[in-house]
């Protein structure tokens, strides 16, 4: 693996996506965002009644991305990083701001 493989992670609306795709057009690396993955794939084990949303399929997603993340070059952008192989990253950065600037990137959502 030549180039490296970064995690982008934090709570949703800190500026994952922003940064991600920023980062991805300077460097030349490419930009993965793992919910829209899932969407694409139908990556999902059920749906979650309570919360309104379905539910990834974590297995799945580590399937889809093995071959990428073999290669290299990756920037992966997720809210979690609990189930990613820690062999796939070369650093992870945990993205946070403050909640009042949180509460309003949210509320526009």
């Amino acid at each position: 693996m030549l180039r490296p493989n970064i995690l982008l992670t934090g709570t949703p609306g800190v500026g994952k996506t922003t940064l991600g795709k920023e980062l991805a057009s300077r460097s030349g690396l490419k930009y993965v965002n793992v919910g829209d993955l899932a969407r694409e794939g139908q990556l999902y084990d059920g749906y979650d009644e309570e919360y309104d949303c379905p539910i990834l399929d974590e297995d799945r997603v580590v399937d889809e991305l093995e071959s990428q993340m073999s290669e290299g070059g990756v920037i992966v952008d997720y809210h979690g990083c609990d189930f990613f192989p820690e062999r796939w990253f070369h650093i992870v950065f945990v993205l946070n701001t403050d909640n009042s600037v949180l509460y309003k990137r949210l509320e526009t959502r």
